[in-house]
């Protein structure tokens, strides 16, 4: 896995918002 972080997507809070890459 790559460290890019979180995609473009994911910035607001969402459903799957748990671990240690949430939303990516």
């Amino acid at each position: 896995m790559s460290k890019r972080g979180r995609k473009r997507r994911a910035r607001k809070k969402s459903g799957a918002n748990h671990g240690k890459r949430p939303n990516a």
